[in-house]
């Protein structure tokens, strides 16, 4: 049995690479991060399991991907891709990475917020069209933050 890591760009390969350890099962990685759907029968040929960054899985192909039990989708969205209840009734269970992107989406948000009260974007464009204005934003300090929902 062997897993095909099927759309690996080089920093998720090289990732890959590092974090095999002797007695896991072997991942064959298609250095190829702009592999079609119409390939997937022919880079999954005798996988058991498919690892999937963004690459689509229409039921149809995996239908053509003998042997093919699982699918490990790098992210929680996975019916952005592929349809996971028709893939379970050909025998394929999908498996998402919980927490996948929650640090980046939580830092990401911190970062919009303070590019927000700081007017970033409208100064960022001036400074570039060789405009200076003079732009306080809004001061942080002493204000209260409400978090609506935790992510993830």
């Amino acid at each position: 049995m062997h897993a095909v890591f099927v759309d690996a760009n080089e920093a998720l390969a090289v990732i890959v690479e590092q974090q095999t350890a002797p007695g896991d099962t072997p991942i064959v990685i298609h250095h190829d991060p702009d592999v079609t759907p119409e390939q997937l029968p022919e880079v999954l040929a005798g996988a058991a399991i498919a690892i999937i960054d963004h690459t689509y899985l229409p039921t149809d192909i995996a239908r053509q991907c003998a042997g093919l039990k699982h699918v490990v989708f790098l992210g929680t969205g996975a019916r952005s891709y592929m349809n996971p209840e028709e893939l379970a009734e050909l025998g394929i269970e999908v498996h998402l990475i919980r927490g996948y992107g929650d640090t980046a989406v939580a830092e990401a948000s911190i970062a919009l917020m303070w590019a927000a009260a700081r007017n970033l974007a409208v100064m960022d464009r001036e400074m570039r069209a060789g405009n200076w204005i003079r732009e306080d934003g809004m001061q942080l300090t002493g204000k209260t933050l409400g978090l609506i929902g935790f992510g993830g």
